[in-house]
């Protein structure tokens, strides 16, 4: 696997990927659907970055895009939205509840959970959820 390469229940998602469904399910829960040039802005990448995004994740079942017309994930990309959700806030729960600040724990929980094993994100909420945290 690799380093780009997230360890996530479909290793088929690159850490890039993972951001296009996260950024669509955001855009979609705001607007009912993400127009690809809204994903562009979000993300700050170019339209032609967007479009090969969004062709391979049709291709993978997660999301479904028609040329200059709005996306939507599909329902097992929004699985995969709602797991990289559920990743991000107990590791920014977890780095609060150890003091780092919230701009920075923000910050890292963008980044480690696209790196982190899914085992231990398991532990982690365990921990959470033990200590009344979750």
């Amino acid at each position: 696997m690799s380093k780009k390469e997230s360890i996530s229940e479909n290793s088929e998602l690159t850490q890039a990927l993972e951001m296009y469904i996260k950024t669509i399910h955001d855009l979609e829960e705001e607007f009912g659907a993400a127009a690809p040039s809204d994903i562009a802005k979000t993300l700050s990448v170019k339209a032609p970055s967007v479009t090969s995004a969004l062709q391979k994740l049709d291709s993978l079942g997660m999301a479904e895009y028609q040329r200059y017309q709005h996306v939507n994930l599909t329902e097992k990309g929004r699985k995969v939205a709602e797991m990289l959700d559920r990743r991000h806030r107990t590791i920014r729960d977890f780095l609060l509840l150890i003091g780092v600040t919230e701009e920075i724990a923000m910050s890292d929980a963008c980044e480690i959970e696209h790196i982190v094993h899914k085992e231990t994100i398991d532990k982690l909420a365990q921990f959470m959820k033990k200590n009344g945290k979750h």
